[in-house]
């Protein structure tokens, strides 16, 4: 779905903003949802309301062009329409997002390096039960299928929430210290 729990927004929020990047790539944009999210905690909350005063750099990587809709617009710098393995960076981010797209990669582990790579910090959202591998295409689109149950000891980093359904890990990509003596459990 091009959507994701709910649950985990206010963690997301949480941690972004105490993050304070001033730039974010958004992999798996889907509709919008943190991208415009990431706009309000990082830019709207403090009075810049409109593009020309934004402090904050937001783009996005979304596979399926038929998502596209106003927010895209709106809370995005630029959204590149393509497949994440053959998307090419031209810099490096703060923060690299991966809500809820981890799963639907068979060769996840090449997808999750790729984001370490451009990205100070990378932030992982991803189902944390054995079910969620029975999602097939939702809709008709073929990159909604869940190709792997993943947990936070096979993505790593460091887990700063995990339930029963849902996780999300962290990883400090150039050793800056960011995550010490945080406590980030959300």
């Amino acid at each position: 779905m091009p959507s994701s729990d709910a649950l985990t927004i206010p963690k997301v929020l949480s941690l972004v903003c105490g993050l304070a990047p001033k730039s974010i790539l958004d992999i798996g944009v889907g509709n919008g949802r943190y991208g415009f999210l990431f706009r309000e905690c990082l830019d709207l909350n403090y009075g810049r309301l409109s593009k020309g005063v934004w402090q904050v750099e937001i783009d996005g990587v979304e596979v399926d062009f038929s998502y596209m809709n106003p927010v895209y617009d709106y809370a995005y710098g630029k959204v590149y329409i393509e497949n994440w393995m053959d998307f090419k960076a031209d810099k490096q981010y703060d923060v690299a997002f991966m809500g809820d797209v981890l799963e639907h990669f068979e060769d996840w582990q090449s997808a999750l390096v790729k984001a370490k790579e451009i990205s100070k910090t990378t932030i992982v959202v991803s189902p944390n039960w054995p079910g969620s591998i029975a999602q097939g295409q939702w809709r008709g689109h073929e990159h909604e299928d869940h190709k792997v149950a993943l947990s936070p000891q096979m993505v790593g980093g460091r887990c700063v929430f995990a339930n029963s359904k849902i996780f999300m890990c962290v990883f400090d990509n150039t050793n800056s210290g960011v995550f010490d003596g945080k406590d980030f459990l959300i």
